[in-house]
């Protein structure tokens, strides 16, 4: 019984330590969506080039 609540306890840390690493790679991926990427792209283009892709998509969903 010791043996397997130790097992459950690192199997909850490592979750937890695999929880914060995802978190801090959103938080750099928003900051870089949010802060770079406009200062080179204006804002247009990259309204234009999301709703290409969106509509490239939903065709290959509608082909699924």
């Amino acid at each position: 019984m010791a043996e397997f609540l130790r097992q459950l306890k690192e199997l909850g840390e490592e979750f937890l330590e695999t929880l914060r690493h995802k978190t801090k790679l959103s938080t750099i991926f928003d900051v870089y969506t949010e802060k770079v990427i406009p200062s080179f792209v204006s804002e247009k283009e990259l309204k234009e080039y999301y709703e290409k892709r969106m509509e490239e998509v939903n065709n290959f969903i509608d082909k699924l």
